[in-house]
């Protein structure tokens, strides 16, 4: 080979050498800032007024199983008030954080990352495992797990956001059947790099009876080998009757036994996070509007016939009449909750998870403690 080929084969070589050390250079920059920025925003909220301190932090009460929570950023201030008022029943917190957008980037929802919650969870000892959510959009998630590189760079993008917290939960709905493969993988890789790093990581299930489930959201998770790579499996056992299907109760004792068992029969018991819902729906025919439990009270005021218990679904109900039209409203509070608690006791899994924070039945902290105490 001629000297000055030579010559120019070695500068090539040094070039691409240069380039590749000034990609890995910007990708620790970047990990390294974002944790720094996560730091201080903990560090510059301890202040005497924002974080507990010794003598004013409340001492753990010990419970038979693990209570997990999410924290929604469209009502979060009201939900920063629950997780104050009962930090020492509260073992770990999922904000609804970020967003997997259309453009198969990962944002951050208005209110993410707020200081004072973080400084809060850090001081209280309660781990932080952050939501990406996709939004039960199908697309563009099902197109990245079906491309090697796509996949890669989504679960670089993943361990960057996890740097600074405990964990990562991911709540990916509403994909194909014929994406159960692509995404059992995505989830086996994604949780070998994060266990690396110490972290967690947390998936969210839509709730099932058998296999393979009865729609494409379910169908779309295999529980089996979910199970063999993540640390906690929160299963959605709510939405029996949803938005757009006739009213009824909306997690009623008997399905989510059944959705319990079937998950026994899949899943490790201790990995497995009984979803609890804490909310109700104001039904017009066939139309429900999701509503809080501070909601449903104040609309009671308008039922001729006030409140009802339901004991064949476990679940108060009411009617009411608004503009010539007729209403019917269910919700949970902490008699309903009472029996899912149960539930959790009695199948000895891993913990429960209340979807969501803000607004809910306040009564719903004592029956934890009256259900579930040492």
């Amino acid at each position: 080979m001629p000297k000055i080929n030579k010559v120019l084969l070695l500068v090539s070589i040094c070039q691409s050498v240069a380039i590749v050390l000034l990609i890995l250079t910007i990708v620790w920059i970047r990990q390294t800032v974002r944790k720094q920025t996560l730091n201080n925003f903990e560090n510059a909220a301890l202040t005497e007024n924002q974080a507990p301190t010794e003598n004013n932090l409340k001492e753990k009460t010990p419970l038979k199983l693990k209570v997990s929570a999410n924290l929604v950023w469209w009502d979060q201030d009201k939900g920063f008030e629950s997780i104050k008022d009962n930090a020492e029943l509260i073992d770990s917190i999922s904000p609804f954080w970020y967003e997997l957008t259309t453009d198969s980037d990962i944002d951050t929802f208005s209110a993410a990352e707020d200081k004072e919650i973080l400084a809060f969870l850090k001081t209280t000892g309660l781990s932080v495992t952050p939501v990406i959510s996709n939004e039960f959009r199908t697309e563009p998630l099902s197109s990245i797990l079906d491309g090697v590189l796509e996949r890669d760079k989504l679960k670089k993008k993943i361990i960057e956001i996890a740097s600074p917290y405990d964990g990562i939960s991911l709540n990916f709905e509403n994909l194909d059947p014929e994406d159960k493969d692509n995404y059992t993988s995505f989830v086996a890789a994604l949780a070998e790099e994060l266990h690396k790093d110490g972290k967690t990581l947390t998936v969210h299930l839509h709730a099932k009876t058998d296999e393979p489930g009865t729609w494409n959201g379910p169908q779309s998770q295999d529980w089996q080998k979910l199970a063999e790579s993540c640390d906690k499996l929160k299963i959605m056992a709510y939405d029996y009757h949803w938005s757009t299907s006739e009213a009824g109760a909306i997690a009623p004792p008997d399905w989510v036994e059944k959705v319990i068992q079937h998950a026994a029969n899949l899943i490790p018991e201790k990995k497995i996070y009984l979803g609890i819902p804490l909310y109700g729906y104001d039904w017009i025919d066939m139309e429900g509007e999701g509503i809080t439990f501070d909601q449903a009270i104040k609309l009671a005021e308008l039922s001729s016939t006030g409140i009802k218990f339901d004991k064949n679904f476990s679940s108060p109900y009411f009617l009411f009449s608004k503009d010539k039209q007729q209403h019917e409203v269910w919700f949970e509070n902490a008699e309903s909750t009472k029996y899912k608690l149960k539930l959790a006791e009695k199948y000895n899994i891993g913990g429960i998870d209340f979807w969501r924070l803000g607004e809910e039945d306040p009564k719903t902290w004592d029956t934890i403690v009256e259900v579930l105490k040492k």
